[in-house]
């Protein structure tokens, strides 16, 4: 990985992550994430995007916006990497580090609606959103992903 490449992820509050279909092709999506020694954690919906990262791991990452867009010029900042879905201890540890580096809005903001930004947990009922808003833990329909850099 580039040094230059690495800082520019550190200072960042938002990576694009690309992940690949079976095909090829690839698929963006900015996330939250944090970083652990030389990997990058993230928490993901159970879905596509678990199913794309299980069937090819190998990810490219670079820093982004909140609606995924990447500054003018940062094409020769994306770094490659291998993604893991984690469980157990692993996934619990890696949320505890994610909800450290954003604090309230960790819970929060993925279950509100906000322009220009999809939000997988929008839809669930009232009941639901306190609970998770509440919750310390990885949420049942969620993944954590930690992503290796090389």
């Amino acid at each position: 990985m580039h040094r230059h490449s690495f800082e520019e992820l550190r200072g960042a509050r938002y990576a694009l992550l690309r992940s690949f279909r079976p095909d090829g092709t690839p698929v963006d999506t900015p996330v939250w994430f944090g970083l652990d020694g030389d990997a990058l954690l993230l928490r993901t919906k159970v879905g596509p995007k678990t199913r794309r990262l299980a069937a090819r791991p190998d990810v490219e990452l670079t820093a982004c916006d909140y609606r995924g867009r990447v500054r003018p010029g940062a094409a020769a900042s994306w770094v490659a990497g291998r993604a893991t879905v984690l469980a157990g201890h692993d996934a619990e540890r890696a949320n505890r580090l994610l909800h450290r580096r954003y604090g309230w809005q960790w819970n929060i903001v993925p279950l509100i609606k906000v322009p220009g930004v999809t939000n997988v947990h929008q839809d669930l009922c009232a009941r639901e959103k306190l609970r998770r808003a509440r919750d310390r833990g990885v949420w049942p329909d969620s993944a954590i992903v930690r992503v290796d850099l090389p």
